[in-house]
């Protein structure tokens, strides 16, 4: 999801984008991480395979002010996205699907690979029919 933080609202409830950040991160059950891109801008991922969408976060308060929460969407716009929009992939000429993978640190490379290769086929099932 993108959230984009309304500068002016924010200054105007006193809030700086450190405290927005600090409450997307303490709205988080799942150790969510929140990252600046700058211009306002704040990416939210969570590492767990449950998504959350825009909806999930409408609620969060970000600060109390004069007795009143202030809430997200009171400062700042949501909307559901990718995590990195700034990539893209091709194949030849035709678009492709980026699938990043790291070994854990210590982890066996050729085990990591053997496990990978396993799990394609169950990849493949959960593909678009487009998507090859």
């Amino acid at each position: 999801m993108r959230i984009r933080a309304n500068p002016v609202a924010l200054s105007s409830y006193g809030i700086n984008l450190e405290d927005l950040r600090t409450a997307l991160i303490q709205a988080s059950v799942n150790a969510a991480k929140a990252t600046s891109t700058g211009r306002g801008r704040i990416t939210r991922s969570t590492r767990t395979t449950n998504s959350s969408s825009s909806a999930d976060y409408r609620s969060v308060v970000v600060a109390y002010r004069n007795n009143a929460p202030v809430m997200l969407t009171d400062v700042a716009e949501i909307v559901d996205d990718v995590e990195n929009n700034k990539q893209a992939a091709w194949m030849d000429q035709t678009p492709a699907v980026i699938l990043n993978i790291q070994r854990q640190p210590g982890a066996n490379t050729i085990s990591v690979v053997k496990a990978i290769k396993k799990l394609l086929p169950q990849l493949e099932t959960n593909l678009p029919a487009s998507v090859k």
